[in-house]
């Protein structure tokens, strides 16, 4: 089993971040890189990042390639070392005592096997999986290098020498679907069986509005999205996923805005609103501007 995690460790790092969105103008709120500024400190950057390996989003604006490598640090929402990885797969599986089909029923199960088979997920690392992370895995787009942007930025980051940190750990990402109930994990499965093949449309609208770095029009999309699930799951993933992982991730982030020259990547959906990652910094006193 181990072997098989390994192997499919690329595929997780985009998994992972899904549990994880009007063209541009400086006064719309929208835009990708902003730059982060206080009196006494130096200039800093945050991106947001949407996790695909489309070539549309990994091939990098200059502005985005400079503000890197101008950074001294890099920071993603995981520390994307391949230990981080393999953590998060083995915490994707059920007990041993457990299988996915005995969970869900043989019915449920069968057609897991057929769908999952598109993504290379073998059956034989399929049958110990989580409802919640099949459900993830069907609700993302099938990778064509599994060098997703998140990834590339770590790696870039990794070959100019800088130093890498993690806003969260694997555990605190995983706890939110943890938490489910099993009931409200099978809604969640049945919901991306049955949207699956609406899928890649769905992305394709995502990575136009990024391209086009319109921040309000991705939220307003995921808000969309929201409206057709079941609602004690909508509630979960806007408090659970976006929100109160917002709070935390500005907390964490400060001892590398403090340093300065810090350039940290989070999911493009977390910095937009009230709650978003750039009103919180304005809220703690930092100047917020976009650049790009």
């Amino acid at each position: 089993m181990r072997g098989i995690l390994k192997k499919n460790a690329l595929l997780t790092c985009v998994l992972i971040f899904s549990i994880s969105m009007n063209a541009w103008s400086a006064g719309s709120g929208n835009g990708l890189l902003w730059k982060i500024s206080k009196s006494g400190q130096q200039t800093s950057y945050v991106l947001g990042t949407i996790h695909s390996d489309d070539p549309a989003v990994t091939q990098l604006p200059t502005q985005v390639s400079q503000a890197l490598q101008q950074a001294s640090s890099f920071t993603a929402e995981l520390d994307l070392n391949m230990n981080a990885m393999l953590q998060a797969q083995m915490q994707m599986l059920l007990p041993d005592n457990k299988s996915l089909q005995s969970v869900i029923g043989a019915q449920r199960y069968n057609k897991c096997v057929s769908l999952m088979g598109t993504y290379g997920v073998p059956e034989a690392m399929l049958s110990k999986m989580k409802p919640w992370a099949v459900a993830a895995q069907l609700s993302m787009p099938k990778p064509q290098t599994g060098v997703f942007l998140d990834l590339q930025l770590f790696q870039m980051a990794q070959s100019q020498g800088k130093k890498t940190y993690g806003l969260e750990t694997v555990a605190e990402q995983m706890s939110v679907f943890d938490n489910m109930t099993e009931s409200q994990q099978l809604i969640m499965l049945d919901q991306a069986i049955k949207d699956h093949a609406q899928m890649p449309a769905k992305i394709n609208t995502l990575i136009r509005l990024y391209v086009k770095r319109d921040l309000k029009g991705m939220k307003q999309f995921s808000d969309n999205e929201m409206k057709k699930i079941d609602s004690s799951l909508s509630s979960i993933m806007e408090d659970k996923l976006i929100n109160e992982r917002n709070h935390r991730m500005v907390k964490r982030m400060q001892p590398q805005l403090s340093v300065g020259k810090a350039f940290i990547a989070v999911g493009a959906l977390h910095l937009p609103g009230k709650q978003g990652i750039l009103e919180l910094l304005r809220q703690q006193g930092y100047q917020v501007t976009v650049i790009y």
